[in-house]
């Protein structure tokens, strides 16, 4: 579509973009299903963030079915096992901070709590770009996640500025949710991500 210009190339491009965008939701929610829920949301959603972090580092025109089907089914075992932990870590949280608010109520705890609940949810926001971006052993995904996050706070500050306006704009338009949700929420963390990880490559590599 070389042809095009102003207005209508960027009408073109919008288009095209959120064709993809939603063509990868749809593949991430059959992907899930496919998995039974539990055993198909990790590897669906490293699968999701594999595509698009090839977007970013390759091209926005790659065959988006073959690379999604492909990261979903050579990283199924192991986007499975790390996805549990970050799953049963989450779980096991939620029911802290309600026996913290419920049971112990001690404003010490609470605030720890808090402190670390924060922790696990910057690394999470990285983990699944790392998971992508990088080849590393079993635990390490998490060590790097966290490493990153903190190492550039401003990529992790405009990712939760991003996440918070994004809740704003799903509660309005929840028909987004249906369309699109996973990859409209994956899109701006994997973007930040993406840019937190080049920025660390280069300081290392200078």
């Amino acid at each position: 579509m070389s042809s095009l210009h102003g207005i209508f190339k960027w009408i073109y491009d919008l288009g095209n973009w959120l064709a993809k965008v939603m063509y990868l939701h749809i593949l991430w929610v059959l992907f899930t299903v496919l998995g039974l829920g539990i055993f198909g949301i990790s590897p669906a959603t490293a699968a999701l963030f594999s595509v698009m972090h090839k977007w970013f580092d390759d091209d926005f025109d790659i065959p988006i079915f073959k690379n999604f089907f492909t990261a979903y089914k050579t990283q199924f075992v192991k986007a499975n096992g790390l996805g549990l932990i970050l799953i049963a870590l989450g779980v096991f949280l939620y029911f802290d901070m309600n026996v913290s608010k419920q049971v112990i109520e001690t404003a010490y705890i609470h605030f720890l709590l808090l402190i670390v609940i924060f922790l696990y949810i910057v690394t999470v926001m990285y983990f699944f770009l790392v998971f992508a971006r990088y080849e590393l052993k079993f635990f390490q995904y998490f060590k790097q996640s966290f490493f990153i996050a903190f190492a550039r706070p401003m990529e992790t500050i405009a990712m939760i500025i991003c996440l918070v306006l994004l809740y704003y704009l799903l509660s309005f338009l929840p028909v987004l949710i249906f369309f699109m949700g996973s990859s409209i929420v994956a899109f701006p963390i994997s973007w930040f991500a993406y840019g937190a990880c080049l920025q660390i490559e280069e300081k290392r590599a200078s």
